[in-house]
């Protein structure tokens, strides 16, 4: 099967594993470590506060402890984390239409070690960390290659997924809620709404762009190519 067909399978099991409660918190982890290793790095190199301390949770959520007096920049700070996790996506993306599979395993991995070391400090973190560190390192060192491939795809494709997930997300949770203010709206005084559906646009958007410029994904192919997931799914049922 090309890599056309298996990003196409693998956006939709990733879109998948993203409903199931057990798969998704472990695998959510990844795109809230990303997302708050964002906003340390932002906090950082604007020298609006101190943060160097990110704590992840069992139910897939995550925060740091930073300190920002400005609500606008809190906003702001929010924003970086979600554009900063679809650049990466899209840059996972070009690697992959390169077939720098391994590359992206190379940087799941260090990502995860330089936070272990710098910035996740509860336990569960640590822990969950080191075990997706583990599951990557062994197709790695075994050199299974057909692995890493599979695995790179499947990253990639969950980072992207949950990017436009959690723009939904950001959508529904700034509605009033028990007569109260959403989140976001409580912290900047503009329609929280309007935040969630620029992000989910700009997600939109970089789903298109990876599509039409990065895989060069025409119509015609995609038929093509769903059409050979079809058949490769009849001779596996079969």
């Amino acid at each position: 099967m090309s890599t056309t067909s298996l990003i196409l399978l693998y956006l939709a099991a990733a879109l998948a594993i993203s409903r199931l409660p057990m798969f998704r918190v472990y695998f959510s982890l990844c795109n809230t470590l990303i997302e708050k290793i964002i906003h340390v790095l932002a906090v950082v190199v604007t020298r609006e506060g101190k943060s160097n301390k990110i704590k992840l949770y069992k139910n897939g959520s995550g925060e740091t402890t930073n300190i920002v007096d400005s609500k606008i920049k809190k906003v702001m700070m929010v924003y970086i984390g979600y554009t900063g996790t679809l650049i990466l996506a899209m840059g996972l993306f070009y690697l992959l239409s390169f077939h720098k599979f391994d590359w992206v395993i190379y940087f799941f991995i260090g990502l995860m070690v330089i936070s272990i070391l710098l910035w996740i400090r509860n336990f569960f973190g640590v822990l969950w960390a080191l075990s997706f560190v583990t599951l990557l390192a062994v197709p790695l060192y075994f050199r299974n290659e057909l692995a890493i491939m599979h695995i790179s795809i499947f990253l990639s494709s969950l980072i992207l997924i949950q990017a436009i997930i959690n723009a939904f997300q950001v959508i529904r949770q700034s509605y009033k809620t028990e007569g109260k203010p959403g989140a976001l709206e409580k912290i900047a005084r503009i329609p929280a709404v309007i935040c969630g559906i620029a992000l989910l646009g700009q997600s939109l958007y970089a789903a298109y762009f990876i599509f039409n410029h990065v895989l060069n994904f025409k119509a015609a192919m995609i038929r093509f190519e769903l059409l050979e997931i079809v058949q490769t799914m009849e001779r596996f049922i079969t």
